[in-house]
């Protein structure tokens, strides 16, 4: 898993120097552990291990597109779930088409069974988000909110953020 690490900070770092001007040095900022063990008391919930290794080794978000207010991973500051859900299983076995979505949200009056045990980790504009999974049974893999559509990507977070730097991800710009 280091290597991995250290070739997506690489990446970023690349992605950031691209993207810059060459006259200022560029430099991922973290976030202190302190800061993710705080989030997990209090939310009673265990983060899966390689966004935590990212976020406290590599960087507090992402920048991959600095002209665009969408498809950069959010700072963990901005990370959005619901509070009251957040320790709930993330429930949904497979794939949900637009049908059955319908059809979820008919018969169990629910609207908002997606958002259990998983946060919003990047807006792709639309109603369409990448969230991480932190309860259920597809903890710490990545899944795709796209409008009335949910996608389980069967990806971890380090295999999908190198997806998204490296623009293979389907749903990125």
């Amino acid at each position: 898993m280091e290597n991995q690490l250290e070739r997506i900070k690489s990446k970023l770092i690349e992605r950031l120097r691209e993207n810059s001007d060459g006259e200022e040095e560029v430099y991922l900022e973290t976030l202190p552990i302190e800061k993710i063990t705080e989030f997990e008391n209090k939310y009673q919930i265990k983060l899966p291990q390689g966004i935590v290794d990212f976020y406290t080794k590599v960087s507090n978000g992402a920048v991959l597109y600095p002209d665009e207010k969408i498809c950069n991973l959010d700072p963990f500051e901005n990370w959005h779930f619901d509070k009251n859900s957040i320790h709930t299983d993330f429930n949904i076995e497979n794939d949900v088409t637009y049908d059955d979505y319908c059809d979820i949200k008919k018969s169990t009056k629910d609207y908002s069974f997606e958002s259990c045990g998983n946060i919003e980790l990047m807006y792709l504009g639309c109603a369409m988000t990448y969230n991480i999974v932190v309860k259920g049974k597809h903890y710490g893999e990545i899944i795709a909110l796209l409008e009335m559509y949910l996608e389980i990507t069967n990806k971890n977070f380090l295999e999908w953020i190198e997806g998204c730097i490296d623009g293979t991800e389907e749903y990125m710009l």
